[in-house]
């Protein structure tokens, strides 16, 4: 059965001590080959391994219960294991839902040696620290109580610290490094003109930041602009025709303005312009609440024509429209603009101090190179690793290392999400092998760290090795 473990670092404070005493029936024929009681970061682990080959008449059955307790009398029964005759087990079957959640039911078959895999965590605490298992056998016939044997098992005590090993991939090198910066700016014009007042309004501001993005790529000596792309929006209030020539002239005038501060080539730009907002408006609606929202999304959603809708808004809706026009109408003139540019390769050297002061101009293949200059496991060499996947939060590879530095710190949650985007190769499967194993679903991963070992991972090797400590 599954066991969700949640750990707080990687290097993991379990305690473990295999069965001293097996609980053996007069008949030995059930057995407890194996039994661990272990703390895993806030959790206790409670694992065993019971071999059958007791025959169980068919009106009988068997109750396996197992329970922690201390010298102060603190006291936990967990969930019980059911071992059932043919009959009984039918009668079980119907009862199962009175039963306490949890328990492990097995249909006894009398000519065969049958095997339980007893395994459970249950939130630690202090008591727990001197706790000890035992294990109370009921012998039951038609549902009456027959016998009843109860045997120590376990002691809790310390297991030194283990390490479960990953790999990780190398990126490939990025032939050519190209990076964009992208921004909206919110330019005030006098009522149907294109030309562009710097001091008017705000204009002051929102040019300062057009000129500050594109500054700090122009000043950077590492990065050459390689195109400058300006989309222009108007507002869908006015006459569709109108609202064309304002977003159109206007965006062309903002280039002009661009080009006249820097004397940049005019085709370094392209231009483009959207004459009313209407995707940018339904955003609005969407994010606000108003009575009439979804009347008057339908009309923003419909066929109708731009001048159509916007008259059906102002007539039916004039007290809306009114506050829209106010509030909301002049956030849709923008202009949206996006600088794309080229950056240089570096040396490890130099990529040091790009990370320290622009890690957005390495590739990950940089990155990469500069973590392998630190102590694996160091607080360096993790953040390098983060920051990759920080900056590309789509990249496979970047995903699959992220995914082994927050295994290395006990992180499951982070791990799965970042392996659901990893690329599929003998790593992820190592990485989601460790990933079970950390959790305590020690079946599965030894299922896939065998597949990792036979895609000749000697790390799945090592970390078979240290589950066959626990399973």
């Amino acid at each position: 059965m599954k066991v969700l473990l949640f750990l707080i670092s990687f290097t993991i404070s379990a305690h473990f001590l295999s069965a001293q005493n097996a609980v053996e029936p007069k008949d030995s024929s059930i057995c407890i080959t194996s039994s661990q009681l272990y703390r895993m970061g806030e959790y206790l682990v409670v694992s065993m391994r019971v071999d059958i080959t007791r025959t169980i008449p068919s009106n009988e059955s068997v109750v396996l219960i197992p329970q922690l307790n201390d010298s102060l009398g603190n006291f936990m029964q967990l969930p019980a294991i059911y071992i059932n005759g043919r009959k009984q087990h039918i009668v079980f079957q119907r009862e199962k839902a009175r039963l306490e959640k949890g328990c492990e039911a097995l249909k006894r078959q009398n000519d065969r040696l049958q095997i339980v895999r007893y395994l459970r965590s249950i939130p630690f605490s202090n008591w727990m620290q001197n706790s000890s298992l035992s294990l109370v056998e009921k012998e039951c016939g038609c549902g009456v109580p027959l016998h009843t044997n109860t045997g120590f098992l376990t002691h809790l005590r310390i297991l030194p610290d283990i390490n479960p090993q990953l790999a990780f991939i190398t990126p490939q090198v990025e032939e050519v490094k190209l990076r964009e910066e992208s921004g909206r700016a919110y330019l005030d014009f006098p009522l149907n003109e294109t030309i562009i007042y710097p001091k008017y309004r705000d204009n002051p501001a929102e040019l300062a930041k057009i000129k500050h993005s594109i500054d700090l790529i122009k000043n950077d000596t590492n990065v050459v602009i390689s195109h400058i792309d300006i989309h222009g929006y108007a507002s869908p209030e006015g006459p569709y025709k109108n609202n064309e020539r304002l977003a159109r002239e206007r965006t062309r005038t903002l280039k002009d303005y661009v080009c006249s501060q820097y004397a940049f080539s005019d085709t370094l730009f392209s231009t483009r312009h959207t004459p009313e907002d209407w995707d940018g408006f339904r955003k609005l609606l969407n994010d606000t609440i108003m009575p009439v929202r979804e009347e008057i999304l339908r009309i923003v959603d419909s066929n109708d024509k731009p001048d159509t809708k916007e008259q059906k808004i102002r007539k039916r809706y004039p007290e809306q429209f009114n506050f829209m026009l106010k509030h909301w109408l002049p956030a849709l003139r923008h202009s949206d603009y996006t600088i794309r540019y080229v950056v240089q390769p570096f040396t490890v050297g130099q990529a040091i101090e790009v990370f320290n002061a622009n890690p957005k101009n390495l590739s990950i293949e940089e990155m990469f190179r500069i973590a392998q200059t630190y102590p694996v496991g160091s607080a360096e060499y993790n953040k390098v690793f983060m920051t990759a996947v920080l900056l590309n939060p789509e990249h496979p590879v970047a995903n699959l290392n992220a995914a082994c530095i927050s295994l290395m710190q006990g992180d499951v949650v982070s791990a799965g999400g970042y392996l659901e985007k990893a690329p599929d190769s003998p790593e992820k499967t190592l990485a989601q092998g460790v990933l079970h194993l950390l959790k305590g679903e020690y079946v599965e991963a030894e299922t896939l760290l065998r597949e990792a070992e036979k895609e000749g991972l000697t790390q799945a090797t090592e970390n078979l090795k240290l589950l066959s400590e626990f399973y």
